[in-house]
């Protein structure tokens, strides 16, 4: 009896961040890319039109997509400006719990992380986010990663994606 007729039983019983593996991401007609640790991704959309691009896929409930623009606000190339620009709409949301919003910048991006709350025929569903906004090369980027009611292996599948961020 051959083995590979268990591999998707071991693969369903390996933590999803087991799974993770580098994805790195050509921002076209730009001359860099973005990297990231994530499972094995399914893209659902990648658009690129003169000075916008867009990525977005999913692996079952963790989802990730990327937006490099062109400056959408005023206030200059500084990731604190695109942060500030994104969260001036993004506060606006009802379903964001303000109480989980955290917001943090080093000198590679900033970081933004809340919980969407909502339910769904009476059941609470939970969306944990995290954005990475960064200004590279006169562009706006907006890394972004979220999972419908994370368990504690998708807080750690998270954990790795934003300790493997990098861009160049």
């Amino acid at each position: 009896m051959s083995l590979l007729r268990y591999a998707p039983l071991c693969f369903g019983l390996m933590p999803l961040q087991a799974l993770a593996e580098i994805t790195t991401l050509a921002i076209p007609d730009q001359g860099w890319s973005v990297s990231f640790a994530a499972p094995p991704l399914r893209p659902v959309r990648e658009a690129d039109s003169n000075d916008h691009y867009m990525y977005s896929a999913n692996a079952n409930h963790f989802a990730v997509s990327l937006y490099v623009d062109t400056p959408a606000c005023d206030g200059g190339e500084t990731h604190e400006a695109v942060l500030n620009c994104f969260w001036s709409k993004a506060s606006k949301d009802p379903l964001i719990n303000q109480a989980s919003v955290v917001k943090s910048c080093t000198q590679q991006y900033c970081k933004l992380s809340y919980d969407f709350e909502n339910s769904f025929q009476g059941a609470p569903i939970k969306q944990k986010h995290i954005h990475f906004l960064f200004a590279y090369r006169d562009r706006w980027a907006n890394l972004h990663a979220a999972v419908s009611n994370p368990g504690d292996d998708d807080l750690k599948l998270l954990e790795a994606f934003s300790n493997s961020l990098s861009y160049q």
